[in-house]
């Protein structure tokens, strides 16, 4: 009876010490949102760009995992320099997005998806800029 007692301790103590992706950690994810702003020119074929600024009040999502249809955990709204930051994470697998827009999208916008893998604690993972169409 003892040694059952200490082999289900022991298996709960391993399975409490697997946690999945989520709030709870030491790391962070930081980056910027760069916008590219223009127009589809109808004669080349091609996106002409009339502007590129780093913006404010972007929405950007973060999904605990690696499956980008699931629905998103947070959000954050970009600082003045088009800087965000996720805090308090765990290792694991991490999807971030931001919408930007589109011109053969019916509702106008799309996610523009970008993944994380957080693999160490107590880190602060620098993103490259991930740029928007406005």
């Amino acid at each position: 009876m003892k040694k059952g007692i200490t082999i289900l301790s022991l298996l709960i103590l391993v399975a409490a010490c697997d946690k999945p992706s989520g709030e709870g950690g030491t790391s962070s994810i930081e980056g910027k949102i760069l916008v590219l702003e223009g127009f589809y020119n109808v004669f080349t074929q091609s996106f002409d760009t009339t502007a590129l600024y780093f913006s404010e009040n972007e929405d950007v999502y973060i999904i605990y995992g690696s499956d980008s249809s699931s629905i998103y955990n947070d959000s954050f709204e970009t600082s003045w320099d088009g800087t965000y930051r996720f805090d308090y994470l765990r290792k694991g697998n991490y999807v971030l997005y931001a919408y930007s827009d589109c011109d053969s999208c019916p509702s106008g916008k799309e996610p523009v998806f970008w993944e994380v893998t957080i693999d160490k604690n107590n880190q602060l993972y620098q993103i490259s800029d991930q740029v928007i169409r406005k």
